[in-house]
């Protein structure tokens, strides 16, 4: 299959594109800076260039889009942010739909779904929507410029599914991603992180998702997905020792409504859409020990 991947020279998008070409797919990489270590040619445009984009998005059987400022600290401004992410975003996805790719792969955040929905605490009960917490979770309210971009690409996702009855849409909203910098600082010494209470983010579930992980789904999906617009939150919580889930509960979330029996589900995170649909589980879970408990 011929896959362009988007924002390429980035630590998830050159995984990607290595994951691809491992997998035997004609790779087009494209960044607007340059990467010595891919496997491919790496194409050097900007996406806020339009033209451009058609150029790249012609011919290609399927679309990553990872090109995005990205996070919400990100950019000159917030203004700049928002602009130019979504220019970013109308630039690829409307190349792709006008181009007739049959598959569309996005990076979406999962600051959509709890980043400013209510002011920031760092002490819990920690408002959430409900648990488990999956894909369908329902944009955060606020004005988070990183995640304003990341929904309106959604929504341009969700309208072109429903035009197109053949086109197969794939949101991956990704928690923290495990790099080796994560390895390097915290795993260094053997398979459990130790780490201060104060370092883990109960207000975010503790999700996170290895680097390769996350690049493993991108091709799954591409590979795999059938048509119409699927949503995902691709994550799982920390193994916390001395944290089973019912203590999570009790102590965090105490006012959280719970939408299922709690011997029913052992995670914060759902993940049953992900796997039935694409046959796709995360391989490796961070396992962390609390210090100075």
């Amino acid at each position: 299959m011929k896959v362009l991947v988007t924002g390429a020279a980035g630590k998830l998008g050159s995984t990607i594109v290595k994951t691809l070409h491992q997998r035997g797919h004609e790779v087009r990489a494209s960044d607007q800076r340059h990467r010595a270590d891919l496997p491919v040619r790496l194409d050097l445009t900007d996406a806020r260039d339009e033209l451009g984009t058609y150029r790249l998005v012609d011919g290609m059987d399927a679309v990553i889009h990872l090109a995005n400022h990205t996070h919400a600290e990100a950019g000159p401004s917030a203004a700049r942010l928002l602009s130019e992410n979504v220019q970013m975003n109308s630039n690829v996805l409307t190349a792709a739909l006008e181009l007739g790719v049959s598959r569309v792969v996005f990076a979406s955040s999962i600051q959509v779904m709890l980043s400013f929905r209510h002011p920031r605490s760092h002490e819990p009960p920690y408002p959430l929507p409900y648990l488990p917490l999956d894909g369908d979770c329902p944009p955060a309210t606020g004005t988070n410029p990183y995640a304003l971009s990341k929904l309106f690409a959604e929504q341009f996702l969700r309208v072109a599914a429903a035009s197109r009855p053949e086109l197969a849409c794939t949101v991956l909203r990704y928690p923290f991603l495990v790099t080796d910098w994560f390895r390097r600082r915290h795993l260094a010494k053997g398979p459990v992180a130790k780490m201060p209470a104060s370092a883990l983010d109960w207000g975010e579930v503790t999700a996170h998702l290895t680097l390769e992980d996350a690049a493993e789904l991108a091709a799954v999906a591409v590979e795999r997905q059938r048509p119409g617009y699927h949503q995902y939150f691709p994550a799982q919580t920390m193994d916390i020792a001395g944290y089973e889930l019912d203590r999570a509960l009790r102590e965090f979330y105490p006012d959280v409504p719970v939408r299922r029996p709690l011997r029913s589900f052992s995670d914060l995170i759902d993940l049953a859409a992900v796997q039935e649909t694409l046959g796709w589980a995360p391989r490796e879970r961070i396992r962390i020990e609390i210090i100075g408990a």
